[in-house]
């Protein structure tokens, strides 16, 4: 069962009398329990989508459509989510699906204290009062790992370090067990360490919570770590869908190797770091063709030409490209 399901998202930002097209006709679906990544180079459109899940643009300037946007709460019930109000989605957020920031510190109020940002989750969405939903912070706080959370309630933001904060956007977020977990670059600020401990929590939440996770990362490493299936997105469009394994080691998009390719191994030894060539195309000047065109070692007149379609091979397996064979990757 699909507990989120979108079929042929579009989302348009209007720019003076033209639009850009952020995101063109992407169909994502994330299942009961199941852990999913969208990855992609900066501007690709992944936090547009994510934040398309929760309904947090604003419209104008954002346009949004979809054939189908349909998330299933707790109770089996569908909502279609580009229909749903700011109230009733109010309701939805939080208590059904909830999103962790990639920037801690430009979400979190600096002119209110850690302790009453968390009790305001459990005083709107729980109707507790305020000695009760202080309670309920402090163990939220404790199962994310905070130590001295008594003492921390009383803190502001600035007076933590960017792991205690991230931690307490998880508290936020997972607090009401909600059925689907978005996390946009979640550990994006924070160095190595504290990466891999932020990303070993959210599992455990995810795991211990029952929730579903669409993580939104960069990083093939966090994919690796975190994934069950992954959708590589370019340019607005998805050009390769598959199990993480498929993806990472049989990659089938040019784009795909590509990133692969820029990563170097821990016992290999390089003398020059591999780049993809020449840079992203402007949103607003996407090329007629395959849109990575311009930087791919397998281009040829029919990629200039026509935009491929993201080609069905069987068993959730999706490639956008019209020469993805293995032969090409040996030449």
């Amino acid at each position: 069962m699909n507990v989120l399901e979108i079929k042929n998202l579009k989302i348009l930002f209007r720019v003076g009398d033209d639009f850009v097209r952020a995101v063109e006709g992407v169909d994502i679906h994330v299942g009961e329990g199941e852990r999913v990544a969208i990855v992609g180079e900066s501007g690709c459109g992944k936090s547009v989508t994510g934040l398309a899940c929760m309904k947090l643009h604003t419209t104008p300037p954002a346009y949004i459509t979809a054939d189908k946007f349909e998330f299933v709460s707790h109770d089996g019930t569908p909502h279609d989510i580009l229909a749903k109000t700011e109230n009733e989605m109010l309701a939805l957020r939080a208590e059904e699906m909830a999103m962790i920031f990639q920037d801690p510190s430009t979400f979190l109020n600096p002119v209110m204290t850690i302790g009453e940002q968390l009790d305001e989750v459990f005083i709107y969405h729980m109707h507790m009062k305020p000695k009760e939903a202080r309670r309920h912070s402090i163990e939220m706080m404790k199962k994310v790992g905070i130590p001295d959370p008594e003492m921390r309630a009383g803190q502001y933001p600035h007076e933590l370090s960017g792991g205690l904060k991230q931690r307490i956007l998880i508290a936020m977020a997972t607090s009401l067990s909600p059925r689907l977990l978005i996390a946009d670059e979640p550990t994006t600020a924070l160095d190595v360490t504290i990466q891999a401990q932020i990303l070993q929590l959210i599992t455990e939440r995810c795991e211990k919570e029952k929730m579903s996770l669409l993580m939104i990362t960069h990083d093939l490493g966090v994919v690796r770590e975190m994934a069950d299936r992954v959708y590589v997105m370019y340019c607005g469009k998805i050009v390769e869908e598959g199990t993480v394994d498929e993806i990472l080691t049989s990659p089938r998009h040019p784009y795909t190797k590509a990133l692969i390719d820029t990563i170097p191994g821990m016992e290999e030894k390089v003398d020059r770091f591999v780049q993809i060539p020449h840079n992203v195309p402007h949103p607003m000047n996407k090329p007629a063709g395959c849109y990575f065109s311009n930087r791919c070692a397998y281009c040829t007149d029919l990629c200039r030409a026509k935009q491929p379609p993201l080609f069905d091979r069987g068993n959730g397996r999706k490639i956008r490209c019209y020469y993805e064979v293995e032969e090409l990757w040996e030449k």
